[in-house]
């Protein structure tokens, strides 16, 4: 008499060759990127220590209106003013906030005389798009 097969003792197997397949290759990908990711590549430093403290940067902020009003966190100044304003700054970081209607010619008048004051760090602020 042949024998019955109930239906509930046929199971579903899976395969799980594929998805270890997959798992190791991802593996890999990690390793081998992360292995790669190096500050500076092919050097090796170790600071010396000193007694002296870290230099504070300092954050002035220069405002160029569209009408061409110029101002050092939020003072307003004459353009002949910047330089002598910014002479004692030296190791300052200045960000340039310029209205976008500004002329290009303006910016880079500013930029010389912060740079006329000694001042190494510049940088032009600008707006994400989209906001």
């Amino acid at each position: 008499m042949p024998r019955k097969v109930n239906k509930r003792q046929i199971g579903v197997h899976i395969d799980m060759t594929p998805m270890v397949d997959v798992m190791m290759l991802l593996v890999i990908f990690f390793m081998m990127t992360t292995a790669f990711v190096t500050v500076y590549p092919g050097f090796t430093i170790n600071l010396p220590q000193a007694a002296a403290k870290s230099q504070e940067t300092q954050h002035i902020t220069v405002l160029i209106a569209q009408d061409g009003r110029i101002a050092v966190d939020g003072r307003p100044v004459a353009k002949g003013e910047l330089t002598a304003l910014l002479t004692g700054a030296k190791n300052a970081a200045v960000s340039i906030q310029a209205d976008k209607e500004v002329s290009h010619g303006q910016v880079v008048e500013v930029m010389d005389e912060i740079q006329r004051a000694g001042v190494a760090k510049i940088a032009i602020a600008v707006r994400e798009k989209g906001r």
